[in-house]
């Protein structure tokens, strides 16, 4: 990650912590438990989660597994992510500053190796996902959640100018088809996988991002999103409700695990 859009994630994470950790931790609890459940952990699994954030991945998962790191660049959120492990009385958690693009961790540590809603913030995804195979054991698994970009291009580039607009640390939501052959070119399996459609409410996601309403930032990006909704051209389904919006994100649930050398999966 360069040096510019570290402190762009920093600067847009230390403004947004108060809200993102509002909207992260307290607002869908039964998504954090569909994703919990989905990783389906063993109490003997060491597990990490890349950009952890306020830590609601790495708390949650604390009581099914040995022990549950997060890692982080915004110092922040490791603040809250403490702070909310403290209130969950979670023992077996710690959370330490790092970058995902290097991760402080050896080769081979972790039994499962998570990365949710932080791919379309890295300028380099394909290495991030190098180094969740780095520090994964043989047979572990890794887990990416993250929204999914439209295949139609004309789509794809309104969708990506909308989300950089409301958030400038967002680099580009990757389509299915480019996940696919990057797990590929990686040489990972899917050993599981679902794809679900996240209702949000637009004013709700722009207070996430520190967007109230009335702001530059919010009336510029509604603006954009309003002129896509006919014909949906930005591939957010998005719908007019009264003063809000209600827009779709798609979103990708990947579990997989290294492929064997004659292309068999390294089952766990």
């Amino acid at each position: 990650m360069s040096k510019k859009h570290k402190e762009i994630v920093q600067k847009q994470f230390t403004k947004t912590a108060e809200a993102f950790t509002t909207f992260a931790v307290r607002d869908t609890p039964e998504i954090l438990k569909e994703k919990v459940e989905f990783v389906k952990a063993q109490p003997t699994d060491l597990a990490l989660d890349v950009a952890c954030g306020p830590g609601a991945f790495a708390v949650a998962i604390a009581p099914r597994v040995q022990f549950s790191w997060g890692v982080d660049l915004t110092d922040e959120m490791l603040r809250r992510a403490r702070a909310f492990q403290a209130e969950k009385q979670a023992l077996n958690a710690a959370f330490v500053r790092g970058e995902a693009e290097m991760l402080p961790f050896r080769d081979g540590g972790f039994d499962l190796v998570a990365c949710q809603c932080s791919f379309h913030h890295l300028p380099k995804p394909a290495q991030v996902l190098a180094e969740m195979v780095r520090v994964a054991k043989p047979a572990g698994r890794l887990l990416i959640i993250d929204p999914l970009g439209p295949e139609s291009d004309a789509k794809f580039e309104l969708y990506n100018r909308i989300e950089v607009l409301r958030d400038p640390s967002h680099t580009l939501t990757v389509r299915l088809t480019e996940y696919l052959r990057m797990f590929d070119e990686a040489g990972l399996e899917i050993l599981r996988q679902a794809l679900r459609r996240r209702q949000r409410s637009f004013n709700n996601w722009m207070l996430r991002a520190g967007h109230a309403p009335g702001t530059k930032r919010y009336l510029e990006t509604r603006e954009l999103l309003e002129g896509s909704i006919a014909g949906d051209k930005a591939g957010f389904s998005a719908q007019l409700q009264g003063d809000d919006i209600q827009i779709v994100h798609n979103e990708g649930m990947f579990l997989l695990t290294r492929k064997n050398s004659d292309g068999a999966s390294v089952r766990p």
